[in-house]
Order: structure tokens, then sequence, then C-alpha cells
């Protein structure tokens, strides 16, 4: 299989025919993709903490490069949740002074962010959904992440980023509010966050511009049918 980079463009539906209403469903497709069909797979750590995997959810990809993937059931993110407040990483360090305060409704919330997919090797299928599979399974699988900057090459972007990531939130949850970070070092960074997480899967959209005088940096809730940029590492 090929490792030059591709990218994915992937819509985060609400269900598709036939699917249960809680069971949104990512599609998308690899521009240039001539691997031929195959499988793609989200892929969680064994609770037993050896090298083993557990198939979370499993997806199909055509050979023209249309992907479709169902996303995990809620009930086996369980044990793969990560604070929300780490994740979210709003305490820069090296702060000599902070000023402002971001609230969250629920300071012990819990999320599951879907870092990577997995791409099988041609020629290759992924185990049905449960399966406990060793990790020499994925090895030749191709990763992709959404560690991609948006305006990367446009006109007027210069000194501007823009991330989106995909997370699960086990309930209702708000986060909101400013904070000034003034380092010993570096350019003070102003923090913005306007996040009204639901129950279930979200898109985080992370802005940054480093601009002016000070770095700013904003964290909004995009729409659930927002298209989302996924790359091959």
């Amino acid at each position: 299989m090929r490792r030059t980079t591709v990218a994915v463009w992937a819509a985060l539906l609400g269900g598709v025919a036939g699917a249960q209403p809680d069971a949104p469903v990512l599609r998308g497709t690899l521009p240039g993709w001539a691997d031929g069909a195959g499988s793609v797979g989200v892929l969680l750590p064994f609770p037993g903490g050896d090298d083993r995997r557990i198939q979370a959810a499993r997806g199909t990809l055509g050979a023209a490069g249309d992907l479709t993937l169902p996303l995990p059931d809620p009930a086996r993110l369980a044990g793969a949740q990560v604070p929300l407040v780490e994740w979210l990483n709003l305490e820069p360090l090296g702060c000599v002074t902070r000023s402002g305060k971001i609230t969250f409704s629920d300071p012990a919330a819990q999320v599951f962010p879907l870092n990577e997919l997995r791409v099988a090797a041609a020629g290759r299928t992924f185990p049905s959904v449960g399966s406990i599979v060793g990790e020499d399974l994925w090895q030749p699988a191709t990763i992709l992440n959404s560690e991609v900057d948006l305006l990367a090459g446009q006109d007027g972007a210069d000194g501007r980023l823009r991330f989106q990531r995909l997370v699960f939130s086990a309930a209702d949850v708000t986060v909101s509010g400013e904070a000034r970070c003034v380092p010993d070092r570096g350019m003070p960074e102003q923090l913005s966050v306007n996040l009204p997480l639901r129950a279930g899967w979200n898109v985080v959209q992370e802005d940054v511009n480093y601009a002016g005088e000070d770095a700013e940096r904003s964290l909004t809730l995009a729409p659930p049918d927002t298209v989302t940029v996924w790359q091959a590492r």
C-alpha cells in the first residue's frame, strides 16, 4: 500500500436508512485512492493492558475511495473515555500570570476523542465488531488522523490555523468563558471557549491566530453535519 499522504473528506451524518437514531455514520472519500476496495476500522485498547485491540467500529472503503463508517456504539466507549478537562488542554504550561475563568457545567465530564481510523491493507478485511485480536493484524494498515490545518494554503490565512476534531460526550456538558495567559517567554495567549457539547458525537473546532500581539485561540462547536478532513500519516 502506498504511504503518500491522502485526505478524507468525511461528513458526520445523523444516521442512515435502517440505522438507529443514535447511530450516526461517518461518510467520506479518499481523493486519488487506487488501492482497491477494503475495510476501515476504529480500534480501542484491550482492558487487559496488553497489545491486543478491540474492534469498536467497522466500515467499508470502496475502490473509488468512498468511505462509510457507522460510528462506535456508546457502550463500547465506556472504558476508553478520558476527562474532558484534560482533553481540551485549557491550561498552558509556563503561565506567569493568568486571568479570566473557564467554567465546566460538569468538571468530571468524560469524552472519547476519535483520534484515528485504520484502513486495512489491500486484500485484508478487519474482523467483526467486538472482536479481540492482536495488534499485529493492523500493522500494515494506513492510519488516518484529523490533525489537519483547514486553512493551510488559503489566501489571507497567514498566522491563522483551524482544526476540527470528532469527540463523543457521555452527557450534555457546557464549557464556556475567557482566560488570558502571559508566559515567561513567548506570546501571551487569549483563550475563548463556547462549547455546548451534547450527549453523543460532536465536532469541536479550534481556531488559532498568531497575527497580533497576543495569540488568540478559540474553541467552538461546529454543526453536526460539518465536513471534517482526515489525513494519512
